[in-house]
């Protein structure tokens, strides 16, 4: 048998070009976007400033979605990030902390019009509290795609408590949702964003892939997988800022 025709050497190294490209696009900074409650803030609320309005963050994904940005999980990030997965053109994390009802009712409806994923770092102790999610609803977001990580149990400032404690807050948490609800939960999220050699220790040992703090930069491949970057949204932050925030961090 004859062997067939070998690819123009152009060809080829436009083809090289291109994988080397793709990869290289797999790898760069992402912008992870943190939120809280989704609705007015009562009165009387200690921070107020962690509650976006449904209107204002429909205008805020809106506002994304027209400036060519597309949300997707953390862990498809991560997954690009070591050439097992691609990304959109502009992919951006979008994540919301602790467990509200409003992040599986307004935040939810919102994201669910677009067609795009929210990740939910779960206090496990707001599970079937007032206020919080219940597990019902946490299976309804893993339905539609939502990525579900860890935030430990009771949300304390772990570099403050005992080891004993500090293991069960983090590999505790992480083994509870996967039992409850069949989920990897490769990463885990801070309380507060606080932590430190000790508490990034823990937090490795316990399986995890990365975590993520409060450190207003872009998460990126090339940092501590256990200190990536995270950009918190507030309650006056405007599309425009958000737009910002996605494209530098700050």
């Amino acid at each position: 048998m004859r062997p067939g025709p070998l690819l123009p050497v152009a060809l080829l190294a436009a083809l090289l070009a291109c994988s080397s490209a793709a990869a290289a696009a797999g790898r760069r900074p992402v912008a992870i976007l943190a939120y809280h409650h989704v609705g007015a803030a009562p009165p009387g609320a200690s921070k107020p400033e962690l509650w976006v309005r449904p209107a204002l963050l429909r205008r805020q994904l809106r506002a994304l979605g027209h400036a060519g940005y597309e949300a997707v999980t953390l862990d498809r990030v991560w997954r690009a990030w070591h050439g097992r997965a691609t990304l959109p053109a502009r992919p951006v994390v979008i994540s919301f902390d602790d467990g509200y009802a409003s992040q599986a009712g307004a935040a939810a409806r919102a994201l669910t019009a677009r067609g795009w994923p929210g990740v939910l770092n779960l206090q496990l102790n707001r599970l079937d509290a007032p206020g919080g999610l219940s597990r019902a609803q946490v299976r309804s977001l893993i339905a539609a795609g939502w990525e579900i990580d860890a935030h430990s149990v009771t949300h304390p400032d772990l570099r403050r408590v005992t080891a004993q404690r500090l293991r069960g807050e983090v590999d505790g948490s992480r083994r509870t949702l996967q039992a409850a609800f069949g989920v990897p939960a490769n990463f885990f999220a801070y309380p507060y964003g606080r932590q430190d050699p000790r508490v990034r220790a823990a937090v490795r040992r316990a399986g995890f892939l990365g975590a993520t703090t409060t450190q207003r930069k872009l998460a990126s491949p090339a940092a501590d997988p256990f200190a990536l970057g995270r950009v918190l949204v507030a309650a006056d932050d405007s599309p425009a800022a958000v737009l910002r925030m996605v494209r530098t961090g700050g």
